[in-house]
């Protein structure tokens, strides 16, 4: 996994801590939220389908032999299936998990980090995606997404629409230069 990788992992725990913070969460929810946010994606190691479940599943085993409080267990649970694409958290710290596992449509860097998950799904899917199918792919994404938190909003809303119209201008020039 490129783009799953550790390095999205560690910027999704920045991200989720930065919003949690933001909210003054208590110490045992912040907790949750890291732990989730470490855990969100582990489940890509045994496969791509299904993986938020797996990483939940992971989880719990895990944090069960840890003697982690069932309660928090189910809480960690509850915000890595929350990411699940389309997203639908229920409560606030599924809202945080989310916004942070989707930090990166904000990031200067968006570009770079959307190429690398452009070159997993081909190799995970053992498919091939033009660059105008990729471009229009990242338009229509771009143009459903809102955030969920009140931070995320209004910290990171705009610079989502500044990468969406770098979108829709490299979407434009490569129609340009084929016609």
């Amino acid at each position: 996994m490129i783009y799953h990788s550790v390095n999205h992992t560690i910027d999704v725990v920045a991200s989720a801590e930065e919003i949690a913070e933001k909210q003054n969460l208590s110490h045992d929810d912040v907790e949750v939220v890291q732990i989730a946010a470490w855990f969100h994606d582990l489940g890509y190691t045994r496969g791509c389908e299904h993986h938020e479940k797996n990483g939940a599943d992971m989880a719990r085993e895990f944090l069960a032999t840890k003697n982690y409080p069932e309660e928090k267990i189910e809480q960690v649970a509850g915000c890595i299936m929350a990411t699940q694409m389309p997203q639908n958290p229920q409560n606030n710290l599924e809202k945080i998990l989310c916004d942070a596992d989707l930090m990166h449509l904000a990031d200067r860097d968006y570009f770079k980090k959307a190429a690398l998950l452009h070159q997993e799904i081909e190799t995970t899917k053992l498919c091939k995606i033009t660059e105008k199918e990729w471009l229009q792919m990242n338009q229509e994404f771009l143009d459903n997404h809102c955030f969920f938190t009140d931070y995320a909003k209004k910290n990171y809303e705009s610079a989502v629409k500044e990468n969406l119209k770098k979108v829709r201008d490299r979407l434009k020039s490569w129609k340009k230069s084929r016609n």
